[in-house]
């Protein structure tokens, strides 16, 4: 797998991160991330992260942030938000989503599901351009 991606997802890794207090506020979550908060609200929103809140304050604990990275790779290979629910069910409060056999079975499947898509879509880049061409001609 791409290691970019293997090193967003490090197990307990992001335990050293946290101040000693042991949560992050949305602020540093988001630059210890690189997310925009906005981005990270909205993962709130659809449920994807549910930090305890403290009035107005959300805090972020260690198993915040390691959820949150493992929405983040699962978004960065193009998983739907539904699914990235499914597959967050299936992983256990310490583990990491490229660590999880049912969670890699199931990306082999969306890859799947991208490749037949991607022939679908140079089939179609074909036909275009043989129409185009018998328009030109």
């Amino acid at each position: 797998m791409d290691n970019q991606l293997a090193d967003s997802s490090s197990t307990h890794s992001e335990d050293r991160f946290l101040p000693q207090d042991g949560f992050l506020f949305i602020g540093e979550l988001a630059k210890l991330t690189g997310t925009d908060p906005k981005t990270i609200r909205f993962y709130e929103r659809v449920e994807l992260i549910s930090p305890p809140r403290h009035g107005r304050f959300r805090t972020y604990l260690a198993s915040d942030v390691r959820r949150l990275k493992n929405v983040l790779t699962l978004r960065r290979l193009g998983v739907p938000i539904a699914q990235i629910r499914e597959i967050l069910e299936m992983l256990g409060p310490e583990e990491d989503v490229l660590a999880s056999e049912k969670a890699v079975s199931f990306l082999k499947q969306h890859l799947d599901l991208l490749k037949n898509r991607h022939d679908e879509i140079t089939l179609q880049i074909e036909k275009t351009h043989t129409a185009l061409d018998s328009l030109v001609a």
